[in-house]
């Protein structure tokens, strides 16, 4: 098998149908679609942004169109993967060929005389492992070349698949990926778990998590993937189409914190047929985010999903929900009208209109999710915080109800 930095052919496939070939040019890359996915009725595209066409599409200012990129690891993944494969974090053309097998979603990339290795070792048991020293042993070597998935974002994850779960735990045919906390911020794992928990109860569709732990006695969340479904009347694996806003608006990863919530709903009415429900879970999203202080909710916190064999555009379930208020981190990430804080029911209904969604529509998301909101808030309770942050968090929580009320 070629050197990652050696290939400049990639085979990309959606689910189990070839769609063309990804080359490698001397001023960026080129993908030429096949005849077959061309013709192909099931797809009408090969991702939101990059449609069928007989024509090649070039890319000259980079090395990987945006939506391939997305698709990569971040943070310390990405710099292991960067240090294994001793080239530079730009090369994303390298990275992708060593990465792009086992992704989010269903486009995946193959090299073209690719040969996947089996893993050398059985995984090891949940109580034989410790989530840490585990990660590591990751870390020192380019796992996914045994299989394991390239989970875009920053926190640190390993696939479910690497470690061997009760079946009391992570159900069969069922995918997972495991979540770890970071050095700097210990109860990351609660906070999520427990926003999640308050964002189920409020009525947003959230990924089904977790709390376990290894024989160290370490926390994990253990997330069910939504992109993934066993469908026991085939007896096969389904593979969901998902994109992030950085992807669907055609944008690097980098950009994922300089995009509005402005940029995010034009780019959904421009690319769902009916985007006045999606629109409506979008502010649902934005406004339970700014109720609990997820100063995280960047463009790729938030995905469209297309389900297999579907053209429906849907909203994705909600995901990596935390509240960093708590970190000293209080502002939105995502702008709404230039606003990142303060921001007012007035607001909300404001932005609304001139997305065309129906203002009873958004009075009633937002009275029932202040109502509701206002119920199991003491769920916070629970994340691991000192008495000064907790009094902070429901002091601003008490001001943000009022916002929105």
């Amino acid at each position: 098998m070629k050197h990652p930095k050696d290939v400049t052919h990639l085979e990309i496939w959606r689910e189990k149908t070839p769609a063309g070939i990804l080359e490698r040019t001397a001023n960026g890359c080129r993908l030429v679609f096949n005849d077959d996915f061309i013709t192909s009725p099931r797809y009408q595209w090969l991702s939101l942004r990059l449609k069928k066409s007989k024509q090649p599409i070039e890319l000259a200012a980079g090395n990987l169109h945006p939506f391939f990129a997305g698709l990569l690891p971040e943070g310390r993944r990405l710099n292991s993967l960067v240090r294994n494969l001793k080239t530079s974090p730009d090369d994303l053309f390298s990275l992708f060929a060593a990465a792009g097998n086992h992704v989010i979603g269903d486009v995946y990339a193959l090299a073209t005389e690719d040969k996947r290795l089996p893993p050398a070792d059985l995984p090891p048991k949940l109580r034989q492992t410790d989530f840490y020293e585990y990660f590591q042993k990751l870390l020192s070597f380019n796992s996914y070349s045994s299989g394991e998935d390239s989970i875009a974002g920053v926190q640190e994850k390993i696939s479910a698949s690497m470690i061997s779960f009760p079946v009391n735990i992570a159900r069969q045919h069922r995918s997972y990926i495991l979540k770890l906390d970071p050095a700097d911020k210990p109860g990351l794992i609660e906070n999520e778990l427990y926003c999640m928990e308050l964002a189920k109860k409020c009525g947003l569709q959230t990924a089904r998590v977790k709390l376990v732990r290894d024989g160290s006695c370490n926390a994990g969340l253990l997330v069910e993937r939504f992109d993934r479904e066993y469908d026991t009347r085939q007896n096969h694996l389904l593979m969901h189409h998902q994109e992030d806003a950085c992807q669907f608006l055609d944008l690097y990863p980098a950009e994922k914190y300089r995009i509005s919530l402005n940029d995010i709903a034009q780019g959904i009415s421009e690319l769902a047929s009916a985007a006045e429900a999606l629109l409506l879970g979008l502010l649902q999203l934005y406004c339970f985010s700014y109720l609990i202080g997820n100063g995280d909710l960047h463009g790729k916190n938030i995905s469209l999903l297309v389900r297999s064999g579907s053209s429906l555009v849907e909203l994705a379930p909600a995901y990596d929900i935390i509240c960093t208020l708590i970190y000293g981190d209080h502002k939105m990430a995502v702008k709404i009208d230039g606003r990142d804080d303060n921001i007012s029911r007035k607001t909300i209904i404001g932005f609304a209109e001139r997305f065309s969604i129906a203002q009873p529509a958004v009075e009633s998301m937002l009275n029932r999710l202040v109502q509701k909101f206002d119920r199991h808030k003491q769920l916070l309770e629970q994340i691991p915080m000192t008495d000064k942050q907790k009094s902070l968090l429901f002091k601003t929580i008490e001001k943000r109800l009022a916002d929105l009320s």
